[in-house]
């Protein structure tokens, strides 16, 4: 399982500008990489995808619309947000899922309150919601705003507009729609044909980047951001809630790729994957173990989903060898209990972890997810099915 090892620590932000040692990996505070992680990691895309014909796609596919964009930060404002970051105070940033989850435990003790939403990509919002209220040179207009339609058969919901902002050195008003999303490229069956798109590779697109749950696929999900939600922001509906019309509409799309073994295809560039987007690999359970035992001077933790965001640290105590990771998972893998089908056939994120310079604390170098048997089976079933 040749996985690529880790890169010196530096990374592109959204905005072009270079960092040694990103914040999104080294900061102690779990709230301050997960925010740091959502405003200044690396994108996942260099350019959106086009249609058949070659041609950007256009918001509505109606003339006169704007082409869809990837989100882009005004410089001074993401030059300030970088200034302003690395000082915040972690009690003041919005707190994790897992502080989220254990305030809700207390409530429950002190009586029925309104309870956020523990969804990961609620949380992402949220933090991408705090980064627009508190960046400087930035003015939030909407958030998560309901867009309905009254017609004769009573009010219609056409959607929601994720954010809503302006750039006050400009006067822009700009709307992005936001992902935060983890998917496993399979790459399609071929007979004796080699993975990591060498000669005879299968041919790869967007659709074959899937979600661990094999719900969601990057292709599906860029359609329905660029054809469906951009072009709300547009509607007279819109205009009337806004007072204003929008100038850009753009995808603000972050999160994880992860490839067989660690392998990344040579054509990926062509799929509009940017160079320096987060990855790592998958693998089956035995493939796992056979190269996860020769990593001298690793330890693996078990990554819950509420931490997928930013790379971990961990007390020593949390972490475990190879072999006893290998045993849980066997033992979940084999789950026959009906009920628990879902421990059965869902794929668990690894992340290996190496001493981070503080006494007991571990930090991550890779992450992965070990797949359950038939997953790969499963998965180029569902990146064969049509697409829409």
């Amino acid at each position: 399982m040749p996985v690529r090892e880790p890169r010196p620590e530096f990374a592109l932000s959204p905005g072009g500008a270079i960092e040694m040692a990103p914040l999104w990996r080294h900061a102690v505070s779990q709230r301050l990489r997960e925010l740091a992680w959502c405003s200044l990691s690396p994108p996942l895309l260099a350019f959106l995808p086009t249609d058949d014909a070659g041609n950007a796609i256009i918001n509505g596919n109606a003339p006169g619309h704007s082409p869809a964009a990837l989100a882009r930060w005004p410089e001074g404002a993401l030059a300030a947000w970088q200034r302003w970051l690395p000082a915040a105070d972690p009690a003041a940033l919005p707190p994790t899922i897992a502080e989220l989850a254990a305030g809700l435990e207390q409530q429950r003790v002190r009586g029925p309150s309104p309870a956020p939403s523990l969804r990961l990509g609620r949380h992402a919002e949220r933090l991408l919601q705090f980064t627009l209220e508190h960046a400087e040179g930035l003015e939030l207009l909407a958030a998560n705003l309901p867009v309905r339609r009254a017609g004769a058969h009573g009010v219609q919901t056409l959607g929601e507009l994720d954010f809503v902002w302006r750039d006050v050195a400009s006067g822009a008003i700009v709307h992005w729609e936001m992902a935060a999303k983890f998917y496993l490229l399979v790459e399609p069956a071929t007979h004796g044909a080699p993975r990591g798109g060498g000669p005879g590779a299968a041919m790869l697109d967007r659709h074959c980047f899937v979600g661990p749950n094999l719900v969601d696929r990057l292709g599906d999900k860029l359609d329905h951001i660029v054809r469906r939600q951009l072009p709300l922001s547009r509607t007279p509906e819109a205009l009337a809630l806004l007072g204003r019309p929008v100038d850009r509409s753009e995808v603000y799309l972050l999160g994880w790729l992860f490839y067989r073994d660690g392998v990344v295809p040579q054509s990926i560039g062509s799929l509009g994957i940017a160079p320096d987007h987060l990855h790592g690999w998958w693998s089956t359970l035995p493939d796992w173990l056979a190269w996860a035992v020769k990593r001298e001077g690793s330890r693996w933790y078990r990554l819950p989903r509420s931490a997928w965001m930013a790379p971990a640290r961990v007390p020593q105590a949390h972490t475990e060898t190879a072999e006893a990771i290998h045993e849980a998972l066997a033992l979940r893998f084999a789950e026959t209990h009906h009920e628990k089908n879902w421990r059965r056939e869902a794929p668990v994120m690894l992340c290996e972890v190496e001493p981070a310079g503080q006494p007991g604390v571990w930090r991550e170098r890779t992450r992965g997810f070990v797949v359950p048997p038939g997953w790969e089976e499963r998965a180029r079933e569902r990146i064969a099915r049509p697409v829409g």
